[in-house]
């Protein structure tokens, strides 16, 4: 009975570590980035160490092709259930950072950016 018990015990341990240590549903992958409705670029999501990290790895535009391999989101932490903050977007054409939120629904990202009280929203499309 006893090896039981501490076998149990064990496995459980090892579960929950394990769903602890799951990768965030954002890590590692594509996004379809739009503009005003218009496709702009591409971002790939990666995590290292539960921070999130977004960089530009295809435009769609000469002007936005001058930034491909700029990293756009960097901080980005999940709040649990789909949400995330604490990070911030950059703007690779103005070379200017500002404060984000994201809301994951599904096949949907929607990133917004903030500068003072004002914000900005986006809808990104998982690729």
């Amino acid at each position: 009975m006893k090896l039981f018990t501490k076998t149990t015990l064990a496995v459980a341990g090892i579960s929950l570590a394990s769903m602890a240590f799951a990768a965030d549903p954002l890590a590692n992958t594509t996004w379809q980035t739009f503009d005003e409705g218009q496709p702009k670029g591409t971002v790939k999501i990666t995590e290292s160490n539960g921070v999130l990290t977004g960089t530009l790895i295809a435009a769609n535009t000469a002007k936005g092709k001058q930034h491909v391999g700029t990293t756009v989101i960097k901080g980005l932490k999940s709040d649990g259930g789909g949400k995330y903050s604490g990070g911030t977007i950059t703007d690779p054409a103005k070379g200017k950072d500002y404060r984000m939120t994201a809301t994951l629904s599904g096949n949907t990202l929607n990133i917004k950016g903030y500068i003072g009280p004002f914000s900005r929203s986006q809808q990104w499309k998982k690729k």
